[in-house]
């Protein structure tokens, strides 16, 4: 939207420049080089927010399901929610968890409208206290496609108060792999992360605990 206004003003600046109106030429070509300065400082952010779902509180953000392929060896399929991208992944262990990154505005820019995002970051997997020795550790398994770091422009603000935008992360609940479990993840209001479980073998899983 920026960029078209930029368009326009310097439409309107060449526009009075044929009229020999030159002042005013010179003011819509300032707010011109003003505004394409603004959408080139903003594109990291642009590119930031389009990496991250806009967080919709008790929405379910992805389902999983397991099933196990060897001795403390699970394949999991996690679904992204409402999308229905999946990634499949193999993890070790008997419990997972899922990771996230939380982006928080500022109040400022929350109240004039800014939602805070989440992006999912890593499926992680260790072995329970009692399991036998000799199985694999646990994995971590990368969803996010590569950690990106704040830009500086979300950093404004931040020398008299709070920066414009920070991140957090949130972890769910460590949670039973079984075979053939399924289980839904949704996000609280807070930024918390919910496990419910979505089918039987995931009731027994979370039963025998």
């Amino acid at each position: 939207m920026l960029a078209g206004f930029a368009v326009v003003s310097a439409l309107l600046a060449w526009s009075r420049w044929l009229g020999g109106r030159r002042w005013a030429s010179l003011g819509h070509l300032l707010l011109a080089l003003a505004l394409v300065a603004t959408v080139l400082a903003g594109r990291p952010l642009v590119g930031l927010l389009e990496t991250h779902e806009v967080l919709v509180p008790s929405r379910p953000v992805a389902e999983l399901f397991f099933e196990r392929i060897g001795p403390g060896r699970y394949r999991a399929a996690l679904t992204r929610l409402p999308g229905g991208r999946m990634q499949v992944m193999d993890l070790s262990g008997d419990e997972w968890r899922l990771e996230l990154r939380l982006l928080d505005w500022s109040d400022g820019a929350a109240r004039l409208g800014a939602r805070p995002r989440f992006r999912i970051e890593a499926l992680a997997s260790r072995p329970a206290e009692a399991t036998a020795p000799g199985l694999p550790p646990g994995t971590t398994a990368d969803l996010s496609g590569g950690s990106a770091a704040l830009p500086r422009v979300a950093a404004l603000g931040s020398g008299r108060g709070p920066a414009l935008l920070e991140t957090r992360e949130s972890s769910g609940p460590w949670q039973p792999m079984a075979h053939g479990a399924r289980f839904e993840v949704r996000l609280a209001t807070g930024g918390s992360v919910e496990v419910g479980p979505l089918n039987a073998a995931a009731d027994g899983s979370l039963a025998a605990r």
